[in-house]
């Protein structure tokens, strides 16, 4: 009878999925009594207080980019058998004895070969552009790591799909300042993210992916399983202590790699109930491709006096306009059918430092006032690029950088901040708060592309017939520079700076 229950949960959870899964079911076991970590689940005890622990994982390399996952976490603690089979009928009883494991929502992300552009509205533009600026230089200010990138729209994702189970309404305010718009205007906002970043095809792929992985120790708030669907945010019920791995596999699987998380990474202990990913999956080729045969050796110099020898690669390509702030120029380089483009912010002088240069600057916006444009009507500008080849990994904490931007809180153990995650009446006296906040990046640039791969989880065309007369731009990104990848409607999903390309 056992197995007969057992194989109708799994029949009926493939047939309710609308897409593959990241994981096996055949995996799924019985529930033991011990987890992975020694400790038991099947005693009672009283811990004080709830955590929510938040990661963010992100990987950049030149042809693909993958996404990030953000992980939130929350203290868990541990009920009798008794209680926890009250809330099921019988036949249910029989399966969480058997298995833990539950869908609790359905998300259908859009499919295609090719994005859906959707023009943003002023204010759902500023507000993003506003979030990463003050994120990327709180980020800037705390991290101190060379060659640091994140994913921006990954940490937004995690965050925002936060705040319905935020249960302190001074809170709330403070992340709507942040994450800017209301919640209705963010879910408008994501939804044109999310059409904008789910597309595939062998030249260019983008995949934004999230999920929200709930220990079966705690009743889910079924409110908020529904408001993270509007996100477009997968919702899962397991048992942390012998099922984490199905996380791990979920997350690796969404940025197309094996082993890039495991199970350390998601730094789980006994206070540990919910976990939100985002994920970020970006492989596209360049629309002018560079040639190996242009390649060449040379300086990048660390501070305008140190240097280190690295490949460069060149090539040329035609742009509309490119913007001159005087000490540091911003300019565009793009991908296979404009699907996305890559921002590069560099000094004119190899002693500039360009985070003293932009440091009181957004730059995610481009000023109108210093947009340079062709002479004479119908020409375009030729830009001539030497950049370096590089491969870069970092993993980002958070942590610091939240509470750069004031938000201490979160992380403060003694406050209530997240319980509306949970309906459950055994989390009276138990307090909710981040533990973890982090991320995993790797970025790539070479001659073919670039190819992104990120993991945040928070433990929560046409041409004109006249002659084209051109003006030129010779640029050479020999020294520290800024770069952020926009998706084809201009949002920011990736930043990251490079100081050294010989790092690894």
């Amino acid at each position: 009878m056992m197995a007969d229950f057992k194989g109708q949960f799994k029949k009926d959870f493939e047939e309710s999925s609308p897409q593959e899964l990241g994981f096996d079911l055949a995996q799924l076991e019985p529930n033991r009594k011990k987890n992975v970590w020694g400790y038991s689940y099947r005693h009672k005890i009283k811990p004080v207080r709830l955590g929510l622990v938040i990661a963010i994982s992100a990987v950049v390399a030149l042809v693909a980019v993958p996404s990030s996952i953000f992980l939130f976490s929350m203290l868990r603690t541990v009920e009798s058998v008794n209680t926890y089979k009250g809330r099921y009928a019988v036949n249910e009883i029989r399966i969480a004895e058997s298995n833990t494991f539950k869908k609790l929502n359905v998300v259908t992300y859009p499919e295609g070969t090719d994005p859906l552009p959707t023009k943003l509205t002023e204010a759902e533009d500023n507000a993003y552009n506003d979030f990463s600026s003050r994120t990327y230089h709180a980020l800037v200010d705390t991290s101190k790591k060379d060659n640091m990138s994140y994913s921006v729209m990954g940490l937004y994702s995690v965050l925002n799909e936060m705040v319905p189970a935020i249960s302190r309404e001074e809170l709330k305010t403070r992340f709507d300042a942040l994450l800017g718009l209301d919640q209705k205007g963010r879910e408008s906002f994501y939804e044109k993210v999310i059409k904008a970043n789910s597309f595939a095809r062998e030249e260019s792929t983008t995949q934004l992916k999230n999920a929200a992985f709930f220990n079966h120790e705690f009743h889910y708030n079924q409110d908020y399983v529904k408001s993270l669907m509007r996100l477009y945010c997968e919702a899962y019920q397991i048992d942390f202590a012998t099922e984490a791995n199905k996380m791990v596999e979920w997350g690796n699987k969404a940025v197309y790699s094996n082993g890039f998380i495991d199970e350390k990474f998601l730094e789980m202990d006994e206070e540990t109930q919910l976990y939100l990913f985002s994920t970020l999956y970006f492989k596209n080729a360049w629309s002018s491709k560079y040639l190996a045969e242009n390649n060449r050796e040379d300086d990048f110099f660390l501070d305008g006096v140190n240097s280190v020898r690295t490949t460069f690669m060149q090539h040329s390509y035609f742009t509309d306009a490119y913007y001159d702030y005087g000490t540091y120029v911003s300019f565009q380089d793009h991908y296979f059918r404009g699907n996305a483009t890559v921002t590069y912010l560099v000094p004119k002088k190899v002693e500039d430092n360009i985070y003293d240069l932009t440091k009181e600057a957004n730059i995610f916006e481009e000023k109108e006032e210093n947009k340079i444009t062709p002479t004479e009507k119908y020409s375009r500008i030729n830009i001539h690029l030497t950049t370096p080849k590089f491969v870069s990994r970092c993993d980002v904490d958070f942590r610091a950088c939240l509470q750069h931007l004031g938000f201490h809180d979160i992380f403060d153990r003694t406050i209530d901040s997240f319980k509306n995650a949970f309906d459950d009446e055994k989390l009276i006296g138990y307090n909710t708060y981040v533990q973890k906040l982090k991320q995993r990046n790797e970025v790539e640039f070479n001659e073919d592309g670039s190819i992104v791969k990120s993991i945040t989880f928070a433990s929560l065309g046409a041409g004109s017939a006249a002659p084209i007369k051109v003006d030129s731009l010779d640029v050479k990104l020999n020294q520290p520079f800024i770069y952020i990848i926009r998706d084809i409607n201009g949002t920011p999903i990736f930043v990251g700076h490079m100081d050294n390309p010989t790092l690894k």
